[in-house]
């Protein structure tokens, strides 16, 4: 499902059942290096908490050049709730075009 889907979304109920990660794609500003925002979406069922996005780039070749995480904001969801997260990659200058988002997370039992 591509992001420019989300509009066309009336409920929860036509998301698939899971963990949604969707980033906006990423920008390159010069000091701040490369930046990448994305939304989180808990359409699991149940809450989850310590959700952490992980993101692969990849080169031309589809050779892994990077592989970092970072914790979502808020890190922990209710069902159908939302949360966002920002990576800020300083030390890769280059342009990023190909790269893999998924969340990892854990249940809250509450």
């Amino acid at each position: 499902m591509d992001i420019e889907a989300f509009p066309e979304i009336e409920s929860f109920q036509k998301l698939p059942r899971q963990v949604i990660v969707k980033g906006g794609g990423f920008t390159l500003e010069g000091a701040k290096g490369n930046e990448l925002r994305g939304l989180v979406i808990n359409n699991i069922g149940h809450p989850v908490k310590d959700i952490r996005i992980h993101l692969v780039v990849f080169d031309s070749r589809k050779i892994p050049q990077i592989s970092t995480s970072v914790m979502a904001n808020p890190e922990r969801l209710d069902q159908g709730g939302i949360a966002n997260f920002l990576f800020q990659l300083k030390d890769y200058p280059a342009e990023i075009k190909d790269y893999h988002l998924y969340a990892g997370w854990k249940f809250d039992e509450r």
